[in-house]
């Protein structure tokens, strides 16, 4: 609630004895400029003062009088539309924008509370498949919303790095591997034994069997199977921390299912003895059908544990360690059923911490694809944004280069990584995490519409503005010269940021910042195309010097959010 629409609640507030809280739920922005600055429908609240909406809002009108934010309240049909203190309005916003600095936006709602977060994940001997990055863009954005939100963030990386598929791995690499490869191209040479283990074994039962030795040894504790195991653990982790490097990623721990082997057999004889687990056709499962799903396997018939086994000995151990106050799980739609088993064992097993936990889930991306082959790796996708971009941003033509002047190699390299990495992650984030998203190279990285382009582009202009300005920016300005339409549109949209953290974070939706920002950047460059900044009279110019300020300053936070650079000239 912001301070107009709090002045709005209140004054309805006393002349109807209504919660204020309650009545700011149902203030709105007309969709003409011209019926007001927000409007307030009487629909719902006639229903409660028993009198017709038109009648009540001419009531309401007829006993308001000018104070503070509120200049004006007239009455169309069923609406009370209010007009604010545009001056006013103004001073409050920007200032605050001044005066706290990058803190704007920030809050201290989690002060003194942990919230883990587990995203990106893995699998390990594997290249990174582009099926993880999704997971990895979203948990990075919400770790970003939660600090605003002031919650110490512990970044998990609950790497996939045990399981019977090991077995494989490691029989592939005993039959077709090579050490020399190995050191040469590590993660491909791997996927290629490991392809090549695939396709052999459709017709060689022995291969599975195998596999399945090669396993159990590794679980028992084979100097040789931990040997090769833990190379190519280690191989793998060197090589998604570059990427992750490159994306501004870092994690506080990537502790995967094998490091929680050792706390499993107590788990099991635990479940055992509370009579949680039941043996079930050579299994032993939770039984959860009172709870409209199928059964939790934890063993299997030959006791091999599974995911779920694994997933609750981290939850303990995550809490024992980190006692957090919320735990999230960054992970796909169609693990929903897990997740909802996860968390109703660990409610059966008495935690009470149970609740805390949360799947945030998301659709797939539909369309990516590149030029080399049809196997898609993170890798692959961010050259081909790279060179994409570089071919964009040189296509943009050499006024561009007479207006900012010649920018340099090193430099056009930098800004196409910037721009290719912002497009893929925009285009990933502006949409609801659980849709899919629709991936087309052409249509993420123009400079116009819906696009991460798009957005960086705008704080360019910002930078651009500020470089030109030879004065100083400064709080003291005349506020009455910010009256226009589009000036108050900006103003309104710089006070909604707090409130739009508060949101994405209560949603766990990133969507909410990416949707904003973009909403932002339009309405920039609709004020820039109806007024110009520099070159009017030194008051007005010092007032929207400070405007396109704030912007800038609520713009290059947004990316930051969601993981995108803020860049200066592009």
């Amino acid at each position: 609630m912001n301070e107009v629409t709090r002045a709005i609640a209140d004054f309805i507030s006393g002349e109807t004895g209504l919660s204020a809280d309650e009545l700011h739920r149902w203030i709105e922005v007309p969709r003409d400029p011209q019926w007001g600055d927000y409007a307030f429908p009487c629909f719902t609240l006639s229903r409660t003062m028993k009198k017709s909406p038109q009648n009540l809002a001419r009531e309401i009108v007829l006993k308001f009088k000018p104070a503070g934010l509120l200049a004006d309240c007239t009455t169309a049909g069923a609406y009370i539309n209010f007009r604010i203190q545009r001056e006013v309005w103004a001073e409050i916003v920007l200032q605050r924008i001044f005066f706290e600095g990058p803190g704007y936006g920030q809050s201290l709602e989690g002060a003194g509370k942990r919230i883990l977060i587990e995203f990106s994940s893995p699998n390990i001997a594997k290249p990174f498949h582009v099926g993880h990055l999704r997971s990895t863009i979203i948990g990075h954005a919400l770790c970003q919303i939660f600090e605003r939100r002031g919650y110490d963030v512990v970044r998990l990386n609950h790497l996939g790095d045990w399981g019977k598929q090991f077995g494989e791995v490691i029989t592939a690499f005993k039959r077709w591997g090579s050490l020399e490869q190995l050191e040469a191209k590590p993660l491909k040479h791997l996927l290629e034994v490991y392809s090549r283990f695939h396709q052999e074994s459709k017709d060689e039962e022995p291969l599975h069997e195998e596999a399945r030795g090669w396993f159990r040894k590794l679980e028992e504790g084979d100097p040789e199977a931990r040997s090769l195991w833990s190379r190519f653990r280690e191989i793998s982790v060197e090589e998604f921390k570059r990427l992750y490097k490159f994306l501004g990623i870092t994690f506080d721990s990537y502790e995967g299912e094998s490091f929680y082997q050792d706390w499993l057999p107590g788990l099991i004889e635990r479940m055992r003895g509370t009579g949680l687990l039941i043996e079930s056709q050579g299994a032993w499962v939770v039984p959860l059908e009172a709870y409209q799903m199928p059964p939790a396997l934890i063993l299997k018939t030959d006791e091999a544990t599974l995911y779920l086994t694994r997933d609750i000995a981290a939850a303990e151990y995550r809490f024992e360690k980190w006692d957090f106050a919320k735990m999230i799980y960054v992970v796909g739609v169609p693990q929903r059923l897990h997740f909802q088993q996860l968390f109703k064992v660990l409610e059966l097993m008495g935690y009470e911490w149970s609740k805390r936990l949360a799947h945030v889930d998301f659709g797939h991306v539909l369309g990516m694809s590149t030029r080399r082959g049809e196997v898609v790796f993170l890798q692959d996708v961010i050259d081909e944004a790279v060179q994409r971009a570089e071919r964009v941003i040189e296509e943009r033509g050499e006024d561009k280069e007479a207006r900012i002047g010649k920018i340099l190699e090193k430099e056009r390299k930098n800004i196409a990584r910037a721009v290719g990495l912002g497009a893929i992650i925009f285009n990933d984030l502006r949409t609801k995490r659980t849709k899919d998203v629709e991936f087309d190279w052409d249509r993420i990285l123009g400079f116009e519409g819906a696009t991460g382009p798009y957005c960086q582009n705008a704080h360019v202009r910002c930078c651009g503005i500020m470089r030109k300005y030879s004065g100083e920016v400064m709080a003291a300005v005349d506020y009455g010269v910010l009256a226009s339409d589009e000036e108050l549109d900006l103003i309104k949209r710089l006070r909604e940021f707090p409130e739009v953290i508060e949101r994405a974070a209560a949603e766990y939706e990133p969507s909410v910042i990416a949707v904003y920002m973009l909403e932002l950047a339009m309405s920039f460059n609709v004020f820039l195309a109806r007024h110009r900044v520099l070159g009017e009279e030194k008051r007005v110019t010092q007032a929207r010097v400070l405007l396109t300020h704030g912007v800038k300053r609520v713009l290059a936070a947004c990316l930051e959010i969601l993981g995108m650079e803020a860049l200066e000239r592009m």
